[in-house]
């Protein structure tokens, strides 16, 4: 079974941002534990007499909260050491996803929300498809998301993606109705706030500084970028960002990065 973890970045009300993300893991059970044994090293490394840290991207880059008093050179390791756990998880263990949701006046708030959601319950459901016609490999597959204003929503918005499918057909391979949890209780959720934070520096900032060392393990297949997904009006034939570049040019991830 593979547990794809979800987190979001980004106010889908707040005017001021021009995207809202969604983004996350999809983690082979064998490998869940390994993971979070690598972020507590990476706590053990910085921090070892400090309680539980709570890994949070934006806190971590801007030193708020519990980071405010740790030297910007620390946290900067800190994001490094964390984008190498999550990348040094063995193949086909970890893939990530997310989906960049461009607002509009009829794409914010919940329904920027629900289309994000759709969209990455479509591209795992892929995978896991991809992975029983190539290997030969039936893994089902679970949903566990952050807790948030949506979250409920969301759980009903999966729920009916299961049973009456989504725009572009049936899900096939979700074992259940997703699980819900707080970040402050997860390592795996933090990895998806990592993701969901890349993603939306680069999209909303073009600051291409943390998705650059994640960006190998997102989703691929034939050098499209299948595990992230940009949502907008604008012409994606002219796009230069690595979803929508990856498509017209396989293997190449366009200028953004």
């Amino acid at each position: 079974m593979y547990l794809l973890y979800l987190d979001e970045s980004g106010n889908p009300d707040d005017p001021s941002d021009r995207h809202f993300v969604l983004g996350g893991a999809a983690v082979f059970e064998r490998q869940t534990h390994f993971l979070q044994q690598a972020l507590d090293q990476v706590q053990a490394r910085h921090f070892p007499r400090s309680q539980p840290v709570e890994f949070h991207a934006s806190p971590i880059r801007s030193g708020r909260g519990f980071w405010r008093s740790v030297p910007e050179a620390t946290r900067t390791a800190v994001l490094q050491d964390l984008v190498a756990a999550v990348t040094s998880v063995p193949e086909p263990g970890i893939a990530l996803f997310a989906a960049a949701i461009e607002k509009s006046p009829s794409r914010w708030g919940e329904p920027a929300v629900q289309v994000a959601t759709e969209e990455l319950c479509r591209r795992f459901d892929i995978l896991l498809q991809r992975r029983f016609h190539e290997r030969s490999d039936p893994q089902r597959g679970l949903l566990v998301l952050a807790e948030g204003r949506f979250h409920q929503r969301a759980r009903v918005w999966v729920e009916g993606f299961r049973r009456l499918g989504t725009q572009w057909g049936l899900l096939r391979n979700l074992a259940d109705i997703p699980y819900f949890a707080s970040t402050r209780e997860s390592r795996l959720l933090q990895v998806a706030d990592l993701v969901a934070h890349a993603t939306f520096l680069l999209y909303e900032r073009r600051d291409a500084g943390l998705m650059r060392g994640l960006l190998p393990r997102f989703d691929r297949k034939d050098g499209v970028l299948h595990g992230l997904v940009h949502v907008t009006d604008a012409d994606r034939r002219t796009c230069e960002c690595p979803s929508c570049f990856s498509r017209r040019q396989p293997g190449q991830s366009g200028p953004w990065l």
